[in-house]
């Protein structure tokens, strides 16, 4: 695609683009934690969810990401996604996404995704999460 037309061009028109984040979510609560989509899509496919800027180890946090609320509807990530990967805030983990949204599975139409851990840290800390995907026009 030529760069000078980049700018007329929906984000539809582009392949993984940053859909919503959470910065500093608090990985040491089971509360819900509400990751903001940007410009609410009314549909959805997410691609890749990453987690990092991590203010410490990360050595128990476990969790997941869902539609919903209080643990509600198909998980995006399963609540046994572990964090301990993110050993500094340098580094990054790839979560994985539950096969019910890969290939040949749900596109999604929610306002918001939730992140809700398991298993806290257990003392303060906090990380950036990150959702990409591809918005489906209408």
């Amino acid at each position: 695609m030529d760069a000078n037309a980049v700018g007329t061009q929906l984000p539809s028109r582009f392949g993984q683009i940053l859909l919503g984040q959470l910065i500093s979510a608090n990985m040491n609560s089971t509360d819900d934690q509400q990751i903001t989509m940007f410009s609410a899509p009314a549909k959805f496919i997410v691609r890749r969810i990453v987690a990092t800027n991590a203010s410490v180890d990360l050595t128990t946090a476990v969790g997941g990401i869902y539609p919903a609320a209080s643990k509600g509807g198909t998980a995006v990530v399963a609540n046994s996604q572990v964090y301990s990967g993110l050993t500094a805030a340098t580094k990054f983990v790839d979560l994985t996404i539950a096969s019910g949204y890969t290939s040949g599975g749900d596109i999604l139409t929610v306002k918001n995704l939730f992140l809700s851990l398991t298993t806290p840290q257990g003392g303060t800390a906090t990380a950036d999460i990150y959702v990409y995907g591809d918005i489906i026009t209408l």
